[in-house]
């Protein structure tokens, strides 16, 4: 039951949304086409009776009519799965995209995505989710009700036929005859149930082997990925053997569940094949004295062995998809797992953010580590607009956590921050390029205006990036083609384009050096006089650039003090 109220919970977003309306058409028209394939088995069954009766009466009038009829029901047969298909995979299409849509807003919507990977360790690969576990839970959603709903069908369809026939059986008892009422049936409920429970305590352990293999594929594949961002790293430390040592492991690891979850799928696999084959011999054994004494022709024989099979699958449905079932389950407890830690996650920072037209005010800002240990306490910060900060200390002191804080990125936090939210811009140490063309990646996060091609050029001139203004229309993985002092000049175009208000460099020239550290700051200073800058930074140069100085002195207090001879 906890599973059915997690795909419910799952489920309801969707079929509340506007979309409901156009879905439940396509839901209607799929089940609609289901239930025509059950009739058309209906109308198939009672064919085998007529046909094989005149088989076996030598009618070969009877003979031809039947293989036209066979013809038409094949015919039916091919239309409705294909139009079931057709429905069934537009429903698919249109709920996939508006269920992944939504959980990309969720993860996206208050930057969850970065504060989850801050906060939530044990959220693992929420790219599969979003990308694979999505798609899955609705593929196998639709896969299994609608095998659901058939059988359900079938069985109410197919059960009076086989009622009627049970009087057919007679069964000796004490020295006589009589006849059971419903006796096909209840040998098929009670074969089905047996079997059903059997197959259930076969697999108890598949849906936990299955959650286990999703991880590891994905802890694997995403081993990979890290290697292909990292190349040139790995290649100068020539970590190949460390990198294939991990690959391998973690390869294995995800082996070796695989295996037990083979040998789990045997089982069931073995049995299941033996238990829904066994089925359509055992009405025959049953009707057989009966059949071989002349009290019925061959087509009711195999009407009835027939009907008994249809009934039998239908009891006997959750034996046939359990493997599937149990692969549904595992998918489900990975997106409310996912889904729990999205709205568990405090989109609300701490540190209160207020909108201000000009300056920057930080107010009373308390700053700590997840273990506790205090990096600001009562920390106050006045700014105006051209005013200019350096934040000065070794690694490890929490000069780039003071960004974060100030911007309502880091949770550890409480007080005040005021700026003007809208027009504020952080360069990180590492710029983030996206897929896409180079011009795309210089306007981010803006969109890109190419009627403003001059503009950019010359930016991209003045920060020393001349030699790429040939290739803004090119298609590239940027963060893998360029080199990262290239890479943070990129960042510097972005913020000479966005002309913003307050402008955040963590560490966001790091790897440039000294010639273009300080072209890149006298082009800031120069094009933007009147924003406010405040940069996170090791090099002793920047200090020149800066009205202003934070730093780190004796113990844990931090001193403002103002530069004396800045650019």
């Amino acid at each position: 039951m906890q599973t059915l109220r997690n795909f419910w919970r799952l489920a309801r977003p969707f079929w509340a949304s506007d979309e409901k309306y156009p879905a439940l058409l396509l839901l209607l028209a799929t089940v609609l086409m289901t239930l025509c394939l059950v009739g058309v088995n209906i109308l198939t069954n009672f064919w085998n009776l007529h046909f094989y009766n005149a088989l076996q009466a030598l009618d070969y009038a009877g003979f031809v009519l039947g293989s036209v009829q066979f013809i038409l029901l094949q015919v039916g047969t091919a239309a409705f799965t294909v139009g079931a298909f057709h429905f069934q995979q537009k429903l698919t299409i249109r709920w996939r995209r508006w269920t992944t849509r939504n959980m990309l807003d969720q993860w996206l919507g208050g930057q969850r995505y970065q504060k989850l990977k801050l906060t939530e360790t044990e959220v693992d690969n929420p790219d599969q989710r979003i990308a694979e576990d999505v798609d899955l839970f609705i593929i196998k959603s639709l896969k299994l009700s609608l095998g659901l709903l058939t059988s359900v069908v079938s069985l109410f369809s197919f059960l009076h036929i086989l009622w009627q026939a049970s009087r057919l059986v007679s069964v000796p008892f004490n020295g006589d005859s009589m006849v059971v009422p419903g006796l096909l049936v209840w040998v098929a409920l009670v074969y089905a149930i047996l079997g059903t429970g059997f197959a259930f305590w076969l697999g108890r352990a598949l849906p936990g082997l299955n959650f286990l293999q999703q991880r590891r594929e994905a802890d694997f594949r995403f081993s990979l990925i890290r290697l292909r961002e990292n190349a040139d790293s790995v290649a100068q430390y020539q970590g190949e053997a460390v990198e294939k040592q991990r690959f391998n492991h973690r390869l294995e690891a995800a082996l070796e569940n695989f295996w037990a979850l083979v040998k789990k799928q045997k089982l069931i696999m073995g049995y299941s094949t033996f238990y829904l084959r066994s089925a359509t011999v055992i009405p025959m054994f049953i009707m057989a004295p009966q059949f071989f004494a002349g009290a019925f022709p061959l087509g009711r024989l195999t009407q009835i062995s027939a009907a008994f099979g249809e009934v039998h699958a239908a009891i006997a449905y959750l034996v046939g998809v359990f493997p599937e079932l149990s692969e549904w389950k595992s998918v489900i407890d990975r997106l409310v797992g996912f889904q729990e830690r999205l709205d568990k996650v405090d989109v609300e920072s701490k540190v209160q953010l207020e909108q201000q037209p000009s300056g920057l005010d930080v107010r009373n800002l308390d700053v700590w580590l997840p273990n506790g240990r205090q990096l600001f306490k009562s920390f106050n910060l006045s700014l105006k607009p051209g005013d200019s900060l350096l934040v000065s200390a070794p690694s490890g002191y929490g000069k780039s956590t003071l960004i974060r804080a100030i911007t309502g990125l880091w949770h550890h936090a409480s007080g005040s921050s005021h700026y003007d939210r809208e027009r504020a811009l952080t360069l990180s140490q590492k710029p983030y390029l996206p897929l896409g063309s180079l011009r795309e990646a210089l306007w981010y996060p803006l969109p890109p205006r190419e009627h403003e091609d001059v503009a950019l050029r010359l930016v991209m001139e003045q920060v020393g990036l001349q030699h790429l203004g040939d290739q803004l229309d090119e298609e590239r993985d940027w963060s893998q083609t360029l080199s990262i002092g290239e890479q943070q000049r990129c960042a510097f175009v972005r913020a000479l384009l966005a002309r913003p208000r307050v402008l955040f460099l963590d560490e966001s020239s790091s790897a440039l050096d000294s010639a273009n550290e300080a072209r890149c700051y006298q082009i800031l200073k120069q094009t933007l006089p009147d924003t406010i800058l405040v940069s996170v930074g090791h090099n002793a140069s920047l200090e020149g650039f800066h009205r202003q100085v934070l730093e780190l002195q004796s113990g844990e207090e931090w001193v403002q003090r103002n530069v004396k001879r800045a650019v």
